[in-house]
């Protein structure tokens, strides 16, 4: 199965990012009998016409390095556990039809909405007086005049009108060409702001309406289990100089947004929308500094982003009867709210509840262990024990670009996502930051007693540990990185098991 992932807009992107963490840690899509959804490919695609957004840089570099990495670690395979598990895939990567001509990228082509000014693109100049008149009525003298390759500046007025020429793009029909039965697709926006308020429904009705257009597969994408995450209003911005973007002006916005979604997505009368989950926070973030565009847009990373990137997960591990009729076409929408066991400020583990921990708590201590392993362990073991076993871990391994990818892009990524999350006013604090005693590493989490107090977890132990798991395993001559991974990880389970508290 793949799993069609529009991100859209802003918020789109930090999702993303946050996604593409948790499977980095290893966290995988499962049923509702937790046992990992076989044969899964995760095809994200970016839809924002600010190509400038530091956050979307940032999540299309990140999603670059996790292909390499988990490219070397396990090739095409689908059903793998451990580190980058979930394979992730460019939409070009996966195209049959070499007569479409998309780029290699996970960013949509939105070249013919981001180049104008949205008077431009409606062709304004060229409209008769009676027309004109329309527009204006419609269209602030600001809109008319906003540059789109900053976005859509918080008005979906605008983003509805260019996003519709979505229908009719090249990667529009390359994903409408490899999409197949049993594939499904989930889109990612915010309901608040421009870009991702416009775009997602636009695109749901283009994809129910495919039969009206000249793509294939369009009874297939008629009949598509289709899912979103639509995240309401949970950041706070400072005063700017202009008002095109006003705090003021979300909850208004997603109020008549959310009118508009249940006419169009998730009314009683339609079948549009098979699912969808809904995400907010009322505690507003530390503010986020003013812009509107220009200046690239770097935010915190946030609790929300972290909970919603869960949702296609939940998604894709639903099954079809919940779905779908027995003739395959869409059941009446079904919705998701999420909710903290605790409604603290300072968030950590057991206040995320048992389903959120089952998922993800085991494959972030893990990953988190790896990092400070990698920071502070791995290098001096080098020339002694399990790196020396064939294939043997050497010096020059450290030079690699998997090595430099890994810890110079992935690591320095999770880094800052990690110290983000803890620094946002909703506080994500699942680890102690700054701590690279492993054994204190996990917030309020401790190790667990043994008959001269707590058991100890540091590099000499995991070093036992691999050491002992290397001399039963066997890896080609090609799988070096493959082996450093796959022991740090089979060697954290059993530490994580026998070491920790278990809260759960």
């Amino acid at each position: 199965m793949r799993l069609f992932i529009f991100a859209i807009g802003g918020t789109g992107s930090r999702v993303l990012k946050s996604m593409l963490m948790l499977s980095a840690a290893g966290v995988r899509p499962v049923d509702e009998n937790g046992v990992p959804v076989p044969n899964l490919e995760l095809v994200p695609i970016i839809i924002d016409p600010h190509k400038a957004n530091e956050d979307l840089k940032r999540t299309e570099a990140l999603l670059n390095s996790y292909r390499m990495i988990r490219n070397r670690l396990y090739g095409n395979r689908t059903d793998v556990d451990g580190f980058f598990a979930n394979r992730i895939v460019t939409l070009r990567e996966i195209m049959r039809d070499s007569s479409i001509q998309i780029n290699d990228t996970f960013i949509f082509n939105l070249s013919a909405v981001e180049q104008n000014k949205f008077r431009d693109f409606i062709g304004y100049d060229t409209m008769n007086e009676a027309n004109q008149a329309l527009a204006s009525l419609l269209f602030s003298d600001e809109q008319l005049e906003n540059k789109m390759n900053i976005g859509f500046v918080g008005s979906p007025n605008i983003g509805s009108v260019a996003l519709n020429e979505i229908k009719d793009s090249n990667e529009f029909k390359a994903f409408a060409n490899v999409f197949n039965q049993g594939d499904r697709i989930f889109f990612i926006s915010s309901i608040f702001g421009g870009t991702g308020a416009a775009g997602f429904p636009i695109m749901v009705k283009n994809i129910r309406q495919a039969a009206n257009l000249d793509i294939s597969n369009r009874e297939v994408l008629r009949k598509a289990p289709i899912g979103g995450l639509t995240v309401l209003p949970y950041f706070n911005l400072e005063l700017g100089e202009d008002h095109r973007i006003d705090k003021a002006d979300f909850i208004v916005k997603t109020q008549s947004a959310l009118y508009y979604y249940k006419e169009t997505l998730t009314g009683a009368n339609d079948s549009n929308l098979n699912t969808i989950f809904y995400l907010g926070d009322q505690v507003v973030s530390v503010p986020y500094t003013y812009d509107p565009g220009e200046h690239g847009q770097r935010n915190r990373a946030h609790m929300v982003e972290l909970i919603g990137a869960m949702a296609p997960f939940k998604f894709a591990g639903l099954p079809l009867s919940q779905l779908c009729d027995e003739n395959g076409y869409p059941m009446p929408s079904s919705a998701y709210e999420y909710a903290l066991d605790r409604d603290v400020l300072n968030v950590d583990f057991k206040a995320m509840g048992s389903e959120t921990r089952a998922l993800i708590y085991k494959h972030l201590v893990k990953f988190h262990l790896l990092f400070i392993y990698l920071n502070t362990g791995f290098a001096d073991m080098i020339g002694q024990g399990f790196t020396n076993d064939s294939p043997a871990i050497k010096r020059d391994f450290m030079a690699s670009q998997f090595y430099r990818t890994l810890t110079d892009d992935i690591m320095k990524a999770y880094k800052d996502w990690i110290n983000e999350m803890y620094n946002n006013m909703r506080s994500v604090e699942i680890f102690n930051m700054g701590e690279w005693n492993m054994g204190k590493s996990i917030h309020d989490v401790n190790t667990s007693k043994g008959f001269l107090g707590r058991k100890s977890v540091d590099n000499n132990v995991f070093k036992s540990e691999m050491n002992a798991l290397s001399q039963k395993s066997n890896y080609s001559p090609d799988e070096v990185e493959l082996k450093l991974l796959d022991l740090f990880n089979r060697a954290a389970s059993k530490i994580i098991d026998e070491r920790f508290e278990n809260i759960n």
